[in-house]
């Protein structure tokens, strides 16, 4: 039976705060997002960062794509303002970052190329509170714990959950790039599909053994991209114009109540995406979850991952 794609509004996602010991506030609505592989988990959130929000320079087992709708998110690798996006290796240190002012957008977590095993963000939320019962602290991305002894402990908060929830010690990748890619779309050309008439991109990059990419796709007034039967996974997020898909009119934003996700999994039946006024999207491409599913069926996941 073909998988369904998923098509949901901003505005239909509740809103919660985030506590995973960073410095600040975090204000979350995170999207449905059941890759259909066991194996393979992932978190795409629409994301704010308050003013005062701060992380210490870090580094992660997994991979990231981010990309800012309002304000600016500073950082000493680079600001990233209003459309601007990129991508955050896993094993590649970034930050510090602080924000002197508001600043969201969305991003994408998921398993990098190394294999290393993703953890959600209700994962480490619970890991956070069950560390602070326990009698630690976090304050400005670090975890802190002082035993009965009196010896102490300090680590990135981020590596403190991993370890609460895994059991064991936090491992980095060694870094596939010196640093994390900053993206400027506002340079790029549009390109006119060759095979879609009425349909443009931008192509922003692919990264990695698993060929994870981002692009813009501009459908033009009138336009449409036609049914037809998804071969990898893709996350559309619609940012401007509007879209009828499935008999309703879905709306663009970048806002927390304007906006519209899709996710379509590989082998996916796809209807027409149609648009009388224009659309434009990023797009996010998955080739990694079709592999992933292949893997397991063939047992070699299971062989790499032990």
């Amino acid at each position: 039976m073909a998988r369904e794609v998923t098509v949901v509004s901003v505005a239909d996602v509740p809103l919660i705060e985030q506590s995973i010991g960073r410095e600040g506030q975090i204000l979350a609505k995170t999207f449905p997002l059941d890759t259909g592989v066991p194996d393979c988990r992932m978190d795409f959130t629409w994301l704010y960062h308050g003013k005062g929000y701060a992380t210490p320079r870090h580094r992660h087992t997994f991979d990231q794509f981010r990309i800012t709708f309002d304000g600016v998110r500073q950082s000493e690798d680079g600001d990233m303002g209003p459309g601007e996006c990129g991508y955050f290796p896993e094993g590649v240190a970034y930050g510090p970052q602080h924000q002197d002012e508001r600043e969201s957008g969305l991003i994408l977590q998921f398993e990098g190329p190394s294999g290393i095993p993703y953890l959600t963000h209700e994962e480490l939320d619970a890991a956070c509170q069950r560390l602070i019962a326990e009698g630690g602290t976090f304050s400005k991305g670090v975890y802190t714990k002082i035993f009965p002894d009196g010896r102490k402990i300090n680590k990135d908060s981020h590596a403190a959950c991993f370890e609460a929830i895994t059991g064991r010690k936090m491992e980095f990748p060694e870094p596939r790039y010196d640093r994390p890619i900053l993206i400027k779309p506002q340079t790029f050309k549009w390109i006119p599909d060759r095979k879609l008439a009425g349909v443009e991109h931008k192509h922003l990059g692919t990264f990695g053994e698993r060929r994870s990419g981002l692009r813009q796709t501009k459908i033009l007034p009138g336009a449409k991209i036609p049914a037809h039967t998804q071969e990898d996974a893709e996350i559309l997020y619609l940012m401007k114009g509007t879209i009828s898909y499935a008999g309703k009119t879905w709306k663009g934003g970048t806002t927390e109540t304007e906006g519209t996700y899709l996710y379509i999994p590989p082998g996916a039946d796809v209807k027409d995406i149609a648009t009388g006024e224009g659309a434009e999207f990023f797009v996010i491409s998955l080739p990694m979850i079709a592999d992933i599913e292949a893997e397991v069926k063939s047992g070699r996941r299971i062989a790499r991952a032990a």
